[in-house]
């Protein structure tokens, strides 16, 4: 829904990286769910396509649009690294509102992207090309699917015609225009705007996001959720949404450092007693103590 918000120039659209195990259900949701449902304002990505090939589309193809492409894996399979490279540059550069190569250049764009991983891939492809330049543009969260949830799905498709096609229309005019962009106000609450900062420091420890960026993702996200709701002012509701799935985007990254845990524990309740802090963040007396030394040395704590 932020494709039809209303920002200030230096805040960027909320795009993201769907990550989940292979057979789980990210096709059905980016593509036959969502794109399906919405093709006028989804562009479904060709499974294997190159930086050559993007960069001669036209402008309108990007522009106002949300561009799903719902395994990176098939489209990296056969490149050469410095192909794949110059993909996920491409999607970094045009995400920040432009991309230009030789004598083709595709400028002043608004995109979307939602792109799919298997969770298998995550990491070894987080290490070989995707840079934090590129995570901080198009965030992951990661679903972990129980095998209970696995039961669920299946009992849940076995109710289910086989010609029933999910259909989860977005509330977006037919066509979106620059000019008729929705501006969605944010309340004045020292409350909302402290949870915020405790989000955004979190997705900053866990290396998710950068914290200032973070911080202007989940105030988008809120605003975007306000506009699905039919709202034009944000409020509490939101926040208590974007709470369900903060946990999603901290399953993306690798457990943290015990540095960087104790940092997190301490940042999150600060008025704690070490007591209680020590059986939040699970580690011995001893590791807690340390590192709380050095964090304090550190100026930060």
């Amino acid at each position: 829904m932020s494709i039809n918000l209303k920002l200030p120039e230096t805040r960027k659209l909320n795009s993201c990286l769907v990550v989940a195990p292979r057979g789980s259900g990210k096709t059905e949701l980016l593509e036959r769910t969502l794109a399906a449902s919405n093709q006028e304002h989804f562009v479904v990505l060709p499974p294997k396509i190159f930086e050559s090939e993007l960069v001669t589309k036209p402008r309108d193809y990007f522009h106002n649009k949300i561009l799903v492409l719902d395994d990176l894996i098939v489209t990296f399979e056969g490149m050469s690294t410095k192909q794949r490279q110059q993909l996920v540059n491409f999607w970094t550069k045009l995400l920040e509102g432009g991309y230009a190569r030789d004598r083709n250049a595709i400028v002043n764009v608004r995109t979307i992207v939602l792109f799919g991983l298997a969770s298998e891939q995550l990491d070894k492809f987080r290490e070989e090309l995707m840079s934090a330049t590129f995570l901080d543009r198009v965030p992951a969260f990661k679903h972990n699917v129980t095998p209970e949830l696995k039961r669920e799905i299946l009992e849940f498709r076995a109710t289910q015609s086989a010609d029933k096609k999910p259909d989860l229309k977005l509330p977006l005019p037919d066509k979106i225009e620059d000019r008729e962009k929705i501006h969605v106000q944010f309340p004045h609450s020292k409350e909302i705007e402290s949870k915020i900062v405790e989000y955004a420091l979190e997705l900053d420890n866990y290396e998710v996001q950068s914290s200032v960026r973070a911080q202007d993702y989940v105030k988008t996200f809120m605003r975007a959720n306000a506009l699905l709701n039919g709202r034009k002012k944000v409020t509490e509701s939101d926040l208590h949404l974007y709470d369900l799935i903060h946990p999603l985007f901290l399953n993306s990254m690798r457990e943290l450092g015990p540095e960087k845990l104790i940092l997190s524990v301490i940042r999150k309740n600060p008025k704690g007693t070490d007591q209680e802090l020590i059986e939040s963040s699970g580690v011995s007396r001893g590791t807690f103590y340390k590192y709380k030394k050095k964090l304090e040395q550190r100026g930060l704590i």
